[in-house]
Order: structure tokens, then C-alpha cells, then sequence
């Protein structure tokens, strides 16, 4: 099973590490959400639910390290990635149709080996 089955209709050459996928939902809120001053109650006023954060870690041979950071140095992502469900075969769901862009990328060289860290932050 792959944590990321393509970033732009191109497999990665590497996979995440297993401590290194992270996939978050969150609600994005207006900025007019609070709590009332007399009861203390919650407002919310939601602008898009269920908004993907993937945060993504991979090591390996630099050759295949810069392939990836190549993928997500662009804008714009097209990004297919498990999320934890599985259909009724017991076969992995991919998660698509969703754009991301790339956010705080750190690429680390050694020699012949190479780490990248980066957070995709649906669009």
C-alpha cells in the first residue's frame, strides 16, 4: 500500500517514512467564530470543511530525494494519498480530486543520501 500514490499524475520515486505521513481534516472557520460574552456559547461560521493538511517526511538516495522535491515544487498539486479507509474488499482508498500547494519544504543533501520535509496544505 502506498502513502502517496501520485503528486501530479507521477508516482514519487520514494515513500514516506512510516513516522513521516501525517494526514489532518480540519474545519476552517471565519474569523467572525467565537464564543458569546454573555453565555460563553460557541459560534461557529464555517467556510470549508474537511480541509486536508498532509505533512510528509522522506529519506533516501538524494537522487530520489530531489525527484520528489522536484514534484512539489510547483504550486499547484494534484495529490492521490491514503487516509486511513479501506473499501469492503479490504483494499486501500485513495483520496483525489483534491489540490494542494507545498508549504514549508527543508531539503537536507548528504552525499549520497537526502531528506526532505514538507506540509501540503489543501487549496
Amino acid at each position: 500500500m502506498l502513502a502517496i500514490q501520485s503528486i501530479n499524475n507521477t508516482q514519487p520515486a520514494v515513500q514516506p517514512l512510516r513516522d513521516g505521513y501525517q494526514v489532518l481534516r480540519s474545519d476552517l472557520l471565519s474569523d467572525s467564530s467565537g464564543r458569546t460574552a454573555e453565555t460563553g456559547k460557541a459560534l461557529r461560521y464555517m467556510v470549508r470543511q474537511n480541509t486536508y493538511k498532509i505533512t510528509l517526511k522522506f529519506k533516501g538516495p538524494a537522487a530520489d530525494i530531489h525527484q520528489v522535491e522536484e514534484l512539489v515544487s510547483v504550486y499547484e498539486l494534484a495529490v492521490s494519498f491514503f487516509d486511513g479507509q479501506f473499501d469492503n474488499n479490504g483494499q486501500p482508498v485513495y483520496v483525489t480530486g483534491h489540490k494542494f500547494y507545498p508549504s514549508d519544504r527543508t531539503a537536507n543533501y548528504t552525499g549520497y543520501m537526502g531528506e526532505l520535509s514538507v506540509n501540503l496544505i489543501e487549496i
